[in-house]
This record gives structure tokens, C-alpha cells and sequence, in this order.
């Protein structure tokens, strides 16, 4: 009995990580839709504070963390991402 249930539960688990299209977790789903990241016209923020930077202009989507923050490793070419060094100005204005 106890082997069924731990082959139902494996089965179980494996059957979450699909998606209805047929993808799973690791399968790399390209979400730009021929956009691109316009990090190169928001080069202006490097050396700004981080409370300066209004956020209502920025590209959707975009993501702002600090040096090691946690973040997700997914690349989106689309993304602009803006990262904040120790002194919490701008640091870094790049795409992924």
C-alpha cells in the first residue's frame, strides 16, 4: 500500500510541473513578442539615488535591485533591469 501511494504522489508531482500547452518549468518560453529593451535610452539613471527615480517611466517590464539581492536567473530580452550599488545610486541600467 505504501508503494502506491508514494508512485501516486511521484506522478503527482511530475504532473504539476507541465503546463496545458505541453511546456514544462524548464522549457524556455520567449514572453518579448518582438520587443525590445530600451535600456540604452534610460542610460540617464546611472548615478541617480534610487528614491529619484520615478518609476511611473519606466518600460514594462522592468525589475530594480541591488547588489545581491535575490532575483530570478531567467533572461528576458525584453526586461530592462536597473541595478542599485552599495550606495544606493544607479549602478547598472541593462536588459534580461
Amino acid at each position: 500500500m505504501i508503494r502506491y501511494a508514494a508512485a501516486f504522489a511521484s506522478l503527482a508531482m511530475l504532473a504539476a510541473c507541465a503546463t496545458a500547452d505541453g511546456t514544462t518549468e524548464n522549457d524556455v518560453v520567449d514572453l518579448s513578442e518582438g520587443r525590445e529593451c530600451p535600456a540604452q535610452q534610460f542610460q540617464l539613471l546611472v548615478g541617480q539615488l534610487r528614491d529619484e527615480v520615478d518609476t511611473s517611466t519606466l518600460p514594462v517590464p522592468y525589475r530594480m535591485y541591488g547588489r545581491g539581492d535575490a532575483v530570478t536567473m531567467d533572461y528576458r530580452p525584453d526586461r530592462m533591469n536597473v541595478v542599485i550599488g552599495d550606495d544606493g545610486r544607479v549602478e547598472r541600467v541593462a536588459c534580461g
